[in-house]
């Protein structure tokens, strides 16, 4: 054949022959590469060398995997005595020749009864790191007796997925199983599914999202609360009885879809977790997402800002049967708010009910317990937030080269630096005691509106209206109350 560049006879002769063979070599290397699709298999992977642009490099703080290719387990006789061929518990095939299959109760025969299994850990730290944040966050409902986090079998230095905490009593443990766990954004928004491995009783992993969902029903039914209360005469000058508040308001309701037959897969086998997006809503009459938040009606409009919008008063004539200071109807009342100042306040009610969502979820692990000695909270605290060396100690370590650490005009630039900056932090001071006092003044007018709407409950002797929940109603609440 003839060669590129014009010259007869083989290739390999040719002294031009560079301009073919390193095309070839590199349709081969873009042929094999990693980065496309149909070229997946781990044997057709090319070897790349670190620091080339196709290798793969980890962020810091994690590690390389050691994935070595296996071949699928394919059943090769068909008996009843390796059967089932994929395991109910895990959803995995069954090796019946190397391996054992799995009952979900490990950790029951390791640990012991009192045990919660924990599902869906986040990656990307040590096991030794998890192990002491379930800790902290466990130890809030009982004493632990135990914390073990599943090491990664390809990288010891990962979490597998799974961990196990054990509790000395089994009153500790239903408690714990009952507390929501959602780990922050540094952990990537994990929300845990746990099991009690004595009952089977499971936790709702959905919970953060269902409460979102209904955070934003109780906005829409606030939203149509006071545009009813407005818009008529009547209830406008008399109020609609508390009893009967849910009339003619409409919220939505998640619909359960039953479980697909097969597993949905996502990348690399693992499914995908997208929570509640998507899923289908109906129409039903109100009520639900205000006892699943609040506990009842009431609690919802004595709560700031929602207070702002609505106004509980007992109204009526005392009747035979009752005493004299005792009034027969509760009503609600609408207060005077344009369509932009509701929105307003729907806004700043929206921000109040996420937070107060979080609060819930991120307890203090040391809530009710006596103060730890200033070094070992000290110590406690450099594990997740390590402080800065004096200054004095950090220049020592540059480079006298670049910059001169004992030359008196960066001494003294220094020294006006410090000097600035304890003027701001002095003027910051300054600055949080005033918010905390206009903070301070703000919470003093809410609780004498919360305070005058709670004296109209206390009047009637309806602490009991509507299904009233203790746990659910806030803790503001039940300090006025």
């Amino acid at each position: 054949h003839q060669c590129c560049c014009g010259c007869p006879g083989d290739v390999q002769w040719c002294p031009w022959a560079h301009c073919v063979l390193p095309m070839a070599m590199r349709r081969t290397c873009v042929a094999l590469s990693p980065k496309l699709r149909m070229n997946s298999h781990p044997k057709n992977a090319v070897r790349w060398k670190p620091g080339t642009p196709g290798f793969w490099k980890p962020h810091y703080g994690a590690s390389k995997f050691k994935w070595q290719f296996t071949l699928p387990y394919v059943r090769e006789v068909d008996s009843l005595i390796h059967y089932p061929e994929v395991s109910r518990i895990t959803g995995k095939p069954i090796d019946w020749y190397h391996d054992e299959p799995e009952d979900g109760y490990e950790g029951l025969r390791m640990l012991g009864e009192n045990t919660l299994e924990l599902r869906g850990m986040p990656m990307g730290r040590t096991p030794e790191y998890m192990q002491e944040r379930l800790r902290r966050f466990f130890s809030k409902f009982g004493p632990v007796k135990q914390c073990r986090a599943e090491p990664h079998s390809r990288d010891p230095y990962q979490c597998d997925g799974r961990a196990w905490v054990t509790f000395r009593d089994k009153h500790a443990a239903l408690k714990a199983l009952r507390a929501p766990l959602k780990f922050p954004a540094s952990l990537h928004d994990k929300v845990i599914s746990m099991r009690h491995l004595d009952t089977d009783k499971r936790n709702d992993p959905d919970y953060f999202e269902k409460s979102k969902f209904w955070n934003a029903q109780v906005l829409s039914l606030a939203r149509q609360l006071h545009i009813q209360l407005s818009s008529e005469a009547e209830l406008r000058e008399n109020g609609k009885h508390v009893a009967l508040i849910s009339n003619g308001l409409m919220e939505h309701e998640l619909v359960i879809l039953p479980k697909p037959t097969e597993p949905v897969r996502g990348r690399g086998g693992v499914p995908p977790s997208r929570g509640l997006a998507g899923s289908p809503t109906r129409l039903v009459p109100a009520g639900a997402a205000v006892l699943r938040r609040f506990g009842s009606w009431e609690a919802l409009l004595t709560e700031a800002p929602f207070d702002e919008l609505f106004v509980l008063e007992a109204r009526g004539a005392a009747s035979e049967g009752t005493s004299e200071g005792e009034a027969t109807t509760l009503v609600v009342l609408p207060r005077l708010a344009s369509a932009m100042n509701r929105t307003r306040i729907l806004r700043r009610g929206q921000a109040v009910l996420a937070s107060r969502l979080q609060a819930e979820l991120s307890v203090w692990w040391r809530e009710g317990k006596v103060a730890l000695p200033e070094y070992v909270q000290r110590r406690i605290d450099w594990q997740d937030h390590k402080p800065k060396l004096p200054f004095e100690l950090q220049i020592m370590s540059r480079s006298k080269d670049r910059v001169r650490i004992f030359d008196e005009k960066f001494l003294y630039r220094r020294q006006l630096v410090r000097a600035r900056n304890d003027k701001r932090k002095e003027r910051r001071g300054e600055w949080a005691e005033e918010r905390k006092k206009m903070q301070d003044e703000k919470l003093e007018a809410q609780k004498r509106r919360r305070d005058k709407a709670v004296a109209a409950l206390d009047s009637q002797k309806c602490s009991g209206l509507m299904g009233r929940s203790p746990g659910l109603v806030s803790s503001s609440l039940q300090r006025a109350r």
